[in-house]
């Protein structure tokens, strides 16, 4: 039986199939839209990375339009799929009733593509819920057919639009869709698609609208005021979002200003990604101003910011008095040993419920932490060169009865790299997790 043969007749009594990368072209799509028709089970096909082309795209929609597919989520990532193909697959998202998630993200669809595809998304019989247009090439023209399909969908949650050119002009009609009462979308990713601070303009009364956006996506460079012009819509009590990414975005102490004000009034952000913006120790400063008010709710920050012992001793402030952080990720940031020492300090208070994942860790403080802290869980310790001496050091942190870690995460290669001996430091951590009743997995 050839190898192909081999997977079609796995796939008959499989209820998920990765194919990604394997070489694939449209001449093999024939007995997968076979395998389609016939397994009532599958449910999950991933075919990303295989040079399919828009034959064999039209190919496998004759497997997918049949009743008898169950299919709820299909990758085509990176399959050569153009506007042609898009032609072929719309008529799936009316016909096909179980279709949830479809990804056709590195595809050059362009805007021709995404007019036909969204002619069938307004249909009612489309259930589709995820859509993954990242880097297809849709500009502002696309956003005017993907606006009308957010009026109108009953069906679609989460909308991925990163790495397309849409510009201010695309994000205005966009919001046009988004502040429409029969708007279900609940999540939006925007990065990286040409945002500035007059599409934050357009944004922020979408976020004193919306009832059902939780989630946005604005990776880029917004600067201080597009951030500034967003605040206006966080701070309203109508916002219901929960998690906000704010990468790259070129933000100062400024944007931290505004930031911390929203953080002291917000009842719904619990995530707030600053990752690789620089705002200094006196914008970490501010923000931490606005971490520590008893109103705010946020769980998740910060890293890749440039932070350095100053922002440790505002941070450690912050564990000790805030109610709700339980995640704080600090990598990328030279911390050093002094900072992460200011940070086991605060994290050793009995009001700190963090997890956390520190860089430059010194492992007598750490394990002094694990000693301590019941409510830590998770320790990410990548990319940390801490050595044998260091890891049985933290080690006898873990073997204490009080310490609750249940996930412990390690770069292996940063400690071979360097040459340290491997049996001991296995040696270490196999005691440690012998000994410890809550550690359940290593990243090690």
């Amino acid at each position: 039986m050839q190898p192909l043969q081999t997977v079609i007749s796995l796939l008959c009594v499989s209820l998920s199939c990765r194919l990604s990368d394997c070489g694939l072209t449209d001449t093999s799509l024939g007995d997968l839209a076979t395998a389609l028709r016939t397994n009532q089970s599958l449910t999950v096909l991933n075919l990303g990375g295989n040079k399919l082309g828009d034959a064999g795209v039209q190919l496998l929609c004759d497997g997918l339009k049949h009743s008898n597919c169950k299919l709820h989520k299909l990758d085509l990532k990176g399959c050569g799929v153009t506007a042609t193909g898009c032609g072929d697959l719309a008529p799936v998202l009316r016909t096909n009733q179980s279709l949830t998630e479809l990804s056709l993200r590195g595809n050059n669809l362009g805007d021709a593509g995404v007019q036909l595809l969204c002619k069938e998304l307004k249909h009612p019989n489309c259930k589709l819920q995820t859509l993954d247009l990242r880097y297809c090439g849709v500009t502002a023209i696309g956003c005017g057919d993907l606006a009308p399909v957010l009026r109108t969908s009953q069906s679609l949650t989460e909308l991925k639009l990163r790495g397309n050119n849409l510009g201010d002009a695309g994000v205005r009609l966009l919001c046009k869709g988004l502040k429409h009462l029969n708007c279900k979308l609940q999540k939006l990713y925007l990065g990286y698609c040409g945002v500035t601070a007059t599409g934050c303009k357009d944004l922020a009364p979408v976020l004193r609208t919306s009832h059902r956006l939780t989630e946005l996506n604005l990776w880029g460079k917004l600067g201080d005021a597009g951030v500034r012009l967003l605040c206006k819509g966080l701070k309203h009590p109508n916002c219901k979002l929960q998690k906000l990414h704010l990468g790259s975005c070129g933000l100062t102490a400024a944007g931290f200003r505004d930031l911390a004000a929203v953080l002291s009034t917000s009842q719904s952000l619990k995530e707030l990604d600053l990752g690789a913006n620089n705002p200094g120790d006196a914008g970490v400063q501010l923000l931490c101003e606005g971490l520590k008010q008893l109103n705010c709710k946020l769980q998740s920050l910060l890293w890749s910011c440039g932070l350095t012992e100053t922002s440790c001793r505002d941070l450690a402030a912050v564990l000790r008095t805030s109610q709700s952080l339980t995640e704080l990720d600090l990598s990328d940031n030279k911390l050093g040993v002094s900072g992460v020492r200011l940070l086991c300090e605060g994290l050793k208070h009995p009001n700190s419920f963090l997890d956390g994942h520190l860089p430059g860790a010194s492992c007598e403080d750490l394990a002094a932490v694990l000693r301590a802290k019941e409510s830590l869980t998770d320790l990410d310790l990548g990319y940390n060169y801490l050595g044998d001496a260091g890891m049985q050091r933290l080690c006898k942190g873990l073997s204490h009865p009080n310490c609750k870690l249940q996930r412990l995460g390690q770069a292996r290669w940063s400690l071979r790299v360097l040459g340290f001996g491997e049996a001991p430091f296995s040696s270490a951590v196999t005691t440690a997790a012998g000994s410890s009743a809550a550690l359940v997995a290593t990243g090690i």
